[in-house]
């Protein structure tokens, strides 16, 4: 160490502090959710059926 001035932390930009920001995550969930709302049926049977298929390839 030089013992010289530390160095100023720089702010974030704007677009960087808008993408990390914790209600970000939460909304980009909730639009995933209501748009696989109505296929929710469809989406129970696919992973049955891959759960069905990976148990019986003997993979378990």
């Amino acid at each position: 160490m030089t013992g010289g001035e530390p160095t100023a932390v720089r702010p974030a930009r704007g677009a960087r502090r808008w993408v990390t920001a914790p209600l970000v995550p939460a909304l980009v969930l909730a639009v995933g959710v209501l748009a696989t709302a109505g296929y929710g049926h469809v989406l129970t049977w696919a992973v049955i059926g891959a759960l069905t298929g990976y148990t019986l390839s003997g993979s378990v």
